[in-house]
This record gives structure tokens, sequence and C-alpha cells, in this order.
């Protein structure tokens, strides 16, 4: 944990300019958001609550993660025999089922012969797979219950796999997420001081790979009583932000770092922080994932007690490197 929180604190030269180049701007007045009706906004939030638990109990989501496994130039083989260079678990896999090659940021599958593999739902034959970095999303290679996608990170290529049958899932669909309650003094203004040009830059992970990320501006919020200037990737679309953040409570009543997507209108860039959504990234359920560290001005000295509460069998990053669980076992 103290390794994770030493990375918090550590700023680049790159995020000094970012402040530097955004922090001059002088607002003429407080932003304000349009209220909302008390029912409506549980009403919201318990709908997104209900489509963020379905989508994790979906094989594919982190709770089935079974590995992570980078690929180097050329061929890598795949399956469930200890001997592939990516071991594959699950039921009904064969021990070969065929081999990944890779040139450069292109991967290309080999299905062994007489292995009932599908990619995409479709029958699989040999022939490029895409990454999560491609348009049109990662091809999804399933045999029995397990399947994989290609993911890319910066100038990695790795296979992310999964198990339909793995315990992980079944106990997660047993236990599901907790929540703070819903608190509308969560629900911040917020005003959006955009760069000129945004940019893209490399993040560290969690899993010590860098993830490339687009940078578009500077969040001004009043938290707690305190000034801050948040920074802001961009999210899904130009009225989308995505932002990680951490504060007191995380790793304690909360995880490391949770992640926040928050709605921006682009014609005053108000921002709507509702950290009520605030909710645990991919690594609070599985060691196969990659999820970006919080940029040391994005961490909250208050105790955010909003949005997800930390998954009660989550593992943490302690001073050696190693994960541990919460009550740090």
């Amino acid at each position: 944990m103290t390794r994770m929180l030493e990375r918090l604190r550590t700023p680049s030269a790159f995020l000094f300019a970012v402040l530097f180049a955004t922090g001059c701007t002088r607002e003429a007045e407080p932003p304000r958001l349009a209220s909302i009706d008390r029912m409506a906004h549980a009403a919201q939030w318990d709908e997104w609550k209900a489509k963020r638990l379905a989508a994790l109990r979906t094989p594919g989501r982190p709770p089935s993660y079974s590995g992570l496994a980078w690929m180097r130039q050329g061929a890598n083989t795949i399956g469930a025999d200890s001997s592939n260079d990516i071991v594959l678990s699950g039921t009904g896999v064969p021990g070969r089922i065929g081999t990944l090659i890779r040139e450069g940021f292109a991967v290309r599958f080999e299905p062994a012969a007489g292995v009932a593999a599908m990619v995409d739902s479709l029958p699989a034959a040999a022939g490029a797979l895409r990454s999560d970095a491609d348009s049109g999303g990662a091809s999804r290679v399933a045999v029995g219950s397990a399947g994989f996608r290609v993911i890319r990170r910066v100038d990695s290529l790795g296979v992310r796999s999964w198990d339909a049958a793995r315990p992980s899932l079944k106990e997660f669909h047993a236990r599901g997420l907790e929540y703070f309650p819903l608190d509308s003094a969560w629900r911040i203004p917020a005003r959006l001081v955009p760069l000129e040009t945004p940019r893209r830059v490399p993040v560290l992970t969690e899993a010590g790979v860098e993830e490339e990320y687009e940078i578009v501006g500077m969040v001004h919020a009043e938290i707690a009583d305190s000034a801050y200037q948040i920074l802001a990737y961009a999210g899904n679309g130009p009225t989308d932000l995505f932002i990680v953040l951490a504060d007191a409570t995380s790793g304690k009543e909360t995880y490391g770092f949770r992640f926040l997507h928050a709605a921006r209108d682009t014609a005053t860039n108000i921002v709507t922080l509702d950290l009520n959504y605030a909710y645990n990234p991919d690594c609070t359920f599985t060691p196969f994932s990659t999820c970006p560290f919080p940029p040391r001005e994005n961490r909250i000295r208050a105790s955010v007690r909003a949005g997800e509460r930390i998954y009660s069998d989550a593992r943490l990053i302690n001073s050696d490197g190693r994960r541990q669980s919460v009550d740090g076992r």
C-alpha cells in the first residue's frame, strides 16, 4: 500500500505544466447545477447500480478473470497444458487451443486442428484478432468455460483470460456490491478548464505497465470546503470526463483509489461532479487487470463517504509490491 501511495504523491513535470497553464484562469462566477428532485436522483442512482452489478456478473468481466499474460513477438502457444506460453484455465479447455502470432501490434490466431473454439460467436478459423485498442473492440475467443481477448497497453500486447466457472465469479454473484448511502451533498458543481489541445500521456497502472490516456483539462471544484484542481481524462464522448481519484477513505473504507465519470456541459464547461457515482476499479476484484493510478492532484484530503465501498475480498498493494487483503493478510 505504501508503494501505491508514494506513486500517488509523485507529480510529473507534465502535470505541473498543465496546472500552470490552467491555473491562471479565473472564473467569473461559481458554477451552478440545475436542481434535481431527490426521488429522481435516487432512481437514477439505483438504475446505475443495477446496471453495474449486472455487467460485473457477466463472464468476461473482472470477477471472472483468470489470467493476464504478455505476448512476445512471434509465436505464442495457448491452451490448458502448462507447457504453453499462455495457460488458459477452465473446464473443457483443450491442452493446446492454438497459436497466437504477434507481428508488431497485429495478432493472428491459428487454432489447432479439431479445436471447437469460437471467435466472436463464430467457429474459429485462422485469422487476425482485434485488440481492445482497435475499432470495434477486442475479438472474443471462447472455448469450454474459458475465453480470452487481446489487450494493448502502450507498447505491450497481452492476453486477458476468464473462466465462466471461476469460483470468484460465483462468490461475486452471492456477495454483490456495497455503497455509502446516497447523499446529495456529494453532488458538487465544478468547472472544466480545458487544454487548448488535449494530450495523450502514458499513465502507470497497478499491473506495472503503462496505459495511454488523453488529458482534456483540469476540473476546478470545492470539495469539503477545500479548492481542488482535478486532472480529467477524456471519457466516453465530449460530454463525459473520466477521473481517477483517491481520498482519506482510500485503503480503509474504500479501495486504494476509485474511478468516476462526470458529465460536462460543452457549452459552459460546467461539470456535475457527483461522487455518489465513484466506483471501484477492476483491480478491486482481480489481480489480472491494469488500473491507472490517480495523479497527485486528484488526492482529496477529506473522507469522501459516497459511492462504492471496498469489496470485502479486495487486495491492496503493500510496501513490497505484493497484494494484501483489507485486514492485512
